[in-house]
Parts: C-alpha cells; structure tokens; sequence
C-alpha cells in the first residue's frame, strides 16, 4: 500500500478541488476519533485524498476506465457521469496504490451512500460532505447540524445516523428541484438510517 505522499503527488486535481481533497482528509480522520476508533487513521486519511481522484477526469477517459476494469453501470450512471468518478477511483485505489479493501468500498459509496453502511464508508461519506471548506448552504446546514447534534445528543451513534439521515434529505431534495434522477441507493440509505433511528424510540 502506497503513502499519501505517493497519492498526493499522482493527483491531476485542480487547486479547488485539492483544498476539498485535503479537507475531507482531516474531516474524516475527525469522524473517525469521534465514532470509530478502532479504524486506521492512516487509511483512513489514503481513502480520503482518494475519494475524488478521478473527479475531473473528462467523460471519455471515465468511460474507458469503467471498460477497463469492467464496471458495470446502471442506465442511470450511464446517464449521470458525475456518478463515475467514486467507481473509477475505487478501481485505481485498489489496483494502481493497493488500499485495503475496506478503503476501496469507502470510496465507491461515497457519492450516493447505501443501506448499512461500514464504519469506513461513514466517515468518507461524511466527510466529504461536511468537510470545512465546503460553503454551499447545504453543505454548511449539515455541518452545523452534526456539530449541535453531537452536543444535544447523550447517544454520539445517535447523532451520527441522524446527521447521516438529514444528509440524505438534503440531496433528495436537491436532486428533487433540479427536475434530476435519484439513485435507488440514497433512497434505500435513507429509509434504512429512518429504521434505525425508530428502533431506537421502542
């Protein structure tokens, strides 16, 4: 397994997006203190500067890659190519900087998020949504949300998976407005984190 170092310096990100990258790192690393602590922060912090490594790859090449390590899509991926990057980046993390396969499986969800999802695949959905230097206004929200949630709240579980639920809110909601698709997986992520949170009231 690679370092970040070897990471850091095969990154073709913009300046933009690398400042996002750095930033979901530590944010991660965060959650991972916070919720997890049985997780390899050093891992941890690989997945993360990994996360959006094919981010700004044009289409075509996304495509190719998805050809090359034959990833199967969905109409709706095919449809939807800003969907790609978390599968092509997984397959590189895996093949090319050989990460363990928990941090490879964090870094495919990491865009819709799923039903259940590992500790790793938490913290990098997470962080990537509520890292510091994200400043659009749902990003923010959610942001603040988790912060009052983890002080209001006795169960830090508790205010994990509600964090997680209104992040699955948000971006229904935006997908909703925007007239878009919305992927089976957030949906399935969200009524699943709706379960657990109602289990805990009985």
């Amino acid at each position: 397994m690679t370092d970040a170092n070897g990471i850091i310096s095969a990154m073709n990100l913009s300046e933009r997006r690398l400042k996002h990258t750095f930033g979901v790192a530590e944010a991660a690393k965060e959650l991972a203190r916070a919720h997890f602590p049985g997780l390899d922060l050093k891992t941890v912090e690989l997945a993360a500067l990994m996360h959006d490594f094919t981010k700004e790859y044009p289409v075509e090449k996304q495509l190719e890659l998805c050809e090359h390590y034959r990833i199967q899509l969905t109409d709706e991926e095919k449809a939807n190519h800003k969907l790609l990057h978390a599968k092509t980046a997984a397959m590189i993390a895996s093949d090319r900087f050989s990460l363990p396969t928990d941090a490879c499986s964090a870094i495919y969800w990491h865009t819709t998020g799923r039903a259940a999802m590992t500790p790793f695949e938490i913290v990098i959905y997470l962080a990537d949504y509520i890292e510091e230097f994200r400043d659009d206004a749902g990003c923010i929200k959610l942001r603040e949300y988790y912060q009052k949630a983890m002080k209001k709240e006795n169960n830090k579980t508790t205010a994990l998976h509600k964090t997680l639920l209104r992040s699955f809110d948000t971006t229904l909601k935006y997908l909703i407005s925007e007239e878009k698709t919305i992927n089976a997986f957030t949906v399935e992520a969200r009524n699943y984190y709706i379960n657990q949170l109602n289990a805990i009231k009985f």
